[in-house]
């Protein structure tokens, strides 16, 4: 799960704020917006299709197959990381309503800024909620099932459970680099020209005036 084609585009803008680009500017932050939310909304739909996969798998696997104790428990623990997943990516992106396309500009980047916020925070602890409770299940499922496999010799046993221990290791080593670089190169640099432009706007008082302007 990552950002990757979102790319943030008015930073030359917020470097120098003058009251004849001031439109042009509101409709680029809104546009901007409006992009990167429906990119987090697609991700969160292809998340929420992949666990509809692995419930169905998996459940299947619990209700039908001759599982040991272990093993069910190990599935038991992924069947409820992966609702926990579904419920932390939406319950995110709904935490706070959106801010309103026609509300002041600085509203409106101030609400985005702390909607971004939460974004970075989400993919730099991807670990705690993502893939460490998947990886969790999985790696008590397969102790489960190579325990019951009596026909591995003892230190066999050990070497293969410490090779599918490293293996998951390195997937949950993968996809924390993975989303924190996400996180820097997309939500980051977003996060800092939204505040650079609430500074610039609170400082500026461009966006009263163009309030007022428009009451008027």
């Amino acid at each position: 799960m990552n950002l990757d084609d979102f790319k943030s585009s008015w930073k030359q803008r917020t470097d120098e704020l003058a009251s004849d680009q001031f439109p042009t500017l509101t409709a680029d932050v809104f546009a901007r917006a409006a992009q990167l939310e429906a990119v987090i909304r697609r991700r969160d739909w292809v998340e929420a299709g992949a666990a509809a996969a692995v419930l169905i798998f998996f459940g299947l696997t619990l209700g039908l197959g001759a599982l040991p104790m272990v093993a069910k428990v190990g599935v038991v623990i992924i069947l409820l990381s992966t609702l926990e997943i579904v419920v932390v990516l939406f319950w995110t992106r709904h935490r706070d309503a959106r801010p309103r396309s026609d509300a002041p500009l600085l509203e409106f980047c101030t609400t985005e800024m702390r909607r971004v916020e939460r974004q970075i925070r989400l993919l730099r602890n991807v670990t705690w909620w993502y893939s460490g409770p998947i990886l969790l299940g999985a790696c008590v499922m397969t102790f489960g099932v190579l325990q019951s496999a009596s026909v591995l010799p003892g230190l066999m046993y050990y070497g293969f459970l410490s090779a599918f221990g490293a293996c998951f290791l390195v997937v949950a080593i993968i996809i924390h680099r993975m989303n924190a670089r996400a996180a820097q190169i997309t939500l980051v640099p977003m996060r800092e020209e939204l505040a650079q432009l609430v500074r610039s706007l609170s400082e500026t008082g461009l966006d009263s005036d163009a309030q007022r302007s428009t009451t008027s």
